[in-house]
């Protein structure tokens, strides 16, 4: 299974051509209820399959051009499966 932070990395290397590294980064995982997720990031059919409780492994990065990008990892930790991949910049989805 590849790591968060490991997609994080390459993803980044995409949107900016940049290649940093983990201590370029900040990043936390936490625990939340379904209520407490941000709805506009999942379709209907997917917020109604979240299960009741996520974690969320969230990283972020500020760009050599002063953009900040976003990744959010929802996890279904009952079943140990990565649930969605969230991407922002500058606050925006952007896949």
């Amino acid at each position: 299974m590849e790591y968060s932070y490991e997609r994080f990395l390459k993803g980044i290397k995409c949107f900016t051509g940049e290649s940093i590294l983990m201590a370029d980064i900040g990043y936390e995982t936490v625990e939340l209820y379904k209520e407490e997720v941000d709805e506009r990031y999942f379709t209907e059919e997917e917020y109604q399959a979240l299960p009741n409780v996520c974690m969320v492994t969230a990283i972020n990065y500020v760009s050599e051009a002063a953009e900040e990008y976003l990744m959010m990892d929802v996890y279904d930790e009952t079943q140990m499966k990565l649930f969605k991949t969230i991407w922002l910049k500058d606050g925006e989805l952007v896949k």
